[in-house]
């Protein structure tokens, strides 16, 4: 049979033939789920549609046609221009939230900086607006993720110093959350982002974020503290420096909760293979080793809290019994 002109070929083998426009690509999706409509016009196809599944089609084809270059410009401008109004604020939240959206890819996020994003950071993360502040510490959080590049355009533009005053000063718990896991995001694996950390006296701000009241700041504190002494070693001796052994000691309590599992892992680790730290957690007048004998009575026959109950042995292993004795004796009985 000869073509018809419309794709005849194609359906002589067996495909369908490829829609063009809307109503025929929302038809040959129809087509591949239900055999049913192979014989339905479009239009009867997308008639017959629940118009929610209508509906949630065209966005979901609509956006295959944006340009999310053109479109990240244009949350940059709106951003850059907007008056500070009630709904100018709203309209700039917006403009972050489909930004978020965009910068989770690591092609546009890199985008999202030679197209000039980055001259929105200055006004947003010094805005008075709360939400503002902390939305673009989520966006400064993605586009650094994994991205070596955008790592090293944030340290060139000197972002770093701003996320360490926001997480030391700012007053609203979530901008301090959100600007730590930015920090996280940005020294992880990063040596030159450590190396500034370092310099900037970062582990300092650190130690502050867990004296704050805020549970989650001090779990994430934690456990970038662990993961940074995990990587390097050296770091150690700083937080020797800083009281960070006391510091680890004094938050673990009787009560259990998720904080005290990510404190033990960490002292864990920084009394690991390190003469200092494991000195300065021996020393009397801190206690330690009766603090974790009550913590492993409350955690006895809670298999759930195995993983801190491990924590809480191996580091009476290592400071030993609290007479002085050795460490290498059976401190558990």
């Amino acid at each position: 049979m000869a073509s018809s002109g419309d794709g005849g070929n194609n359906r002589d083998h067996g495909e369908p033939r490829m829609p063009k426009d809307m109503k025929g690509l929302l038809r040959l999706c129809a087509e591949v789920s239900d055999p049913n409509n192979e014989n339905k016009t479009g239009q009867e196809v997308v008639t017959n549609l629940d118009p929610e599944k209508q509906e949630f089609l065209e966005n979901a084809l609509s956006d295959l046609t944006v340009n999310p270059v053109q479109r990240m410009k244009e949350c940059i401008h709106l951003i850059k221009t907007t008056p500070d109004t009630d709904d100018g604020i709203e309209n700039k939240l917006q403009a972050l939230e489909e930004l978020l959206e965009w910068c989770g890819h690591i092609d546009f996020a890199i985008d999202f900086h030679k197209i000039g994003g980055f001259e929105v950071f200055s006004s947003l993360l010094n805005h008075e607006d709360a939400e503002l502040r902390w939305t673009c510490l989520e966006l400064v959080a993605d586009l650094v993720q994994n991205n070596p590049y955008c790592q090293k355009a944030v340290l060139e533009n000197n972002i770093l110093p701003v996320l360490l005053e926001s997480l030391d000063k700012d007053q609203n718990s979530t901008v301090k959350t959100k600007a730590l896991y930015a920090l996280s995001c940005l020294c992880r694996d990063n040596e030159d982002g450590q190396k500034l950390f370092t310099e900037q006296d970062g582990f300092s701000v650190l130690m502050r974020a867990m004296q704050t009241d805020v549970e989650k700041l001090k779990i994430k504190a934690s456990f970038m503290l662990n993961s940074m002494c995990t990587s390097h070693p050296s770091y150690k001796d700083i937080l020797c420096d800083i009281g960070m052994v006391e510091q680890f000691i004094g938050l673990i309590t009787p009560e259990h909760g998720p904080l005290q599992e990510h404190v033990m892992n960490a002292l864990l680790t920084l009394i690991t293979d390190h003469d200092r730290a494991k000195d300065i957690a021996q020393q009397p007048q801190l206690n330690l080793h009766d603090i974790l004998k009550e913590r492993l009575t409350v955690l006895q026959d809670k298999p759930e809290y195995q993983e801190e109950k491990e924590y809480a042995e191996r580091i009476l292993k290592l400071i030993g019994s609290n007479d002085g004795r050795s460490g290498n004796q059976d401190v558990l009985r």
